[in-house]
């Protein structure tokens, strides 16, 4: 495999893991992962690990987009 292939490929992993991440950060905004039930409601809501989580990985995302931003050294 030659370097420039190589990046190329690693350029395409990153893109997809990056993509997986964007996609598991959505649908966890939407997920609740406590919950109360007094017999008459239910609360939910989610967790401070969850929401920590949530934003490790949207700073993980911003990194890695600012990585493929940019400009390769020639």
């Amino acid at each position: 495999m030659t370097p420039s292939s190589r990046n190329e490929a690693d350029a395409k992993l990153l893109a997809e893991a990056i993509a997986a991440l964007r996609e598991l950060v959505s649908r966890a905004r939407g997920t609740n992962d406590r919950s109360f039930d007094d017999g008459h409601s239910v609360d939910k809501w989610q967790s401070d690990e969850l929401r920590a989580a949530i934003a490790c990985a949207e700073a993980v995302i911003a990194k890695a987009e600012a990585v493929i931003a940019e400009p390769s050294p020639e």
